[in-house]
């Protein structure tokens, strides 16, 4: 199967790359095939109305992006909580990535933080990224916090909550496994492909 994930944070030395990373390892171990979208290094252009010119290109770097988005069967997104919100060029991603790109597609959130919160970017993506994109949250949901103190290269010696993330984490990774291939079946039906409402209520 084909995944995208998306580390949310633009700074160049990101312990939400770290995350994502991590995630991917995982994906690829189980012989899945990984998009993984860094916001940091993708260069995409913020939103603007020529985005909605069809007959001009908005952006080359989301044009790359899309391609990869379109094939993609389910989506992890690595949102690190910034001031108690998700950055604004994952909130960017969210403005470019239409109903034509990950509609009716799962995703899995894993959230990230330097301490003990990290909900704040699972509440705000549940509530405002699905309604014209039409991504399909499942319901379990990952925060991993501490970060700077998990995930790291020492499995070994690894604290009793860098065993239970990690756990979590694979446990979540199935479930998605399992949403993305009911939903090709999903994507494939009439009443689907049929819809006349590309935006919601």
């Amino acid at each position: 199967m084909k995944f995208t994930i998306v580390s949310g944070s633009t700074r160049e030395v990101s312990q939400s790359l770290k995350v994502a990373k991590y995630v991917e390892s995982a994906l690829v171990a189980k012989k899945h095939e990984v998009f993984l979208l860094d916001l940091a290094k993708a260069n995409l252009k913020f939103w603007d109305e020529a985005f909605w010119n069809k007959n001009a290109e908005f952006d080359a770097n989301w044009t790359k992006a899309q391609q990869h988005l379109q094939q993609t069967d389910a989506l992890i997104i690595v949102a690190p909580e910034w001031n108690g919100m998700i950055p604004p060029a994952l909130k960017n991603f969210f403005h470019l990535a239409t109903n034509r790109e990950i509609s009716n597609k799962p995703g899995l959130i894993i959230s990230v933080s330097s301490g003990i919160n990290g909900v704040y970017p699972v509440t705000e993506l549940r509530l405002n990224s699905y309604k014209n994109t039409d991504i399909c949250y499942i319901p379990q949901h990952v925060i991993v916090r501490n970060v700077e103190k998990v995930l790291n290269d020492v499995p070994d010696t690894a604290s009793e909550d860098d065993k239970f993330i990690r756990q979590r984490i694979a446990c979540s990774l199935d479930v998605l496994c399992e949403y993305a291939k009911a939903f090709t079946h999903i994507r494939q039906s009439d009443a689907v492909k049929n819809y006349p409402f590309p935006y919601g209520m």
